[in-house]
């Protein structure tokens, strides 16, 4: 997997391709945060198969994901990095 994006505007996503990810959902997720102006790269989930579909953002696993939880974690991981700018 990749390391974290030097900026939290373009986060990494890493979406799991191999098959029980597939087959849970993980390509059609893929789709669908393209969809939504999002750039995925396919990943690997690291063994994690019974938490199918898997995601990393930013090096940061989601299970069981969906879309509107990863919006939710780049909206945590925006809102922590435009915190510690301010201090």
């Amino acid at each position: 997997m990749s390391t974290e994006s030097e900026t939290a505007k373009v986060p990494v996503i890493e979406v799991c391709f191999g098959p029980e990810c597939s087959d849970c959902g993980g390509r059609a997720l893929a789709g669908e945060l393209q969809a939504l102006g999002l750039q995925t790269i396919e990943g690997d989930c690291r063994d994690q198969c019974p938490n199918a579909p898997l995601v990393l953002v930013d090096n940061r696993m989601i299970t069981d994901a969906s879309v509107e939880k990863v919006q939710a974690r780049i909206s945590t991981l925006q809102a922590t990095s435009s915190g510690s700018k301010q201090h």
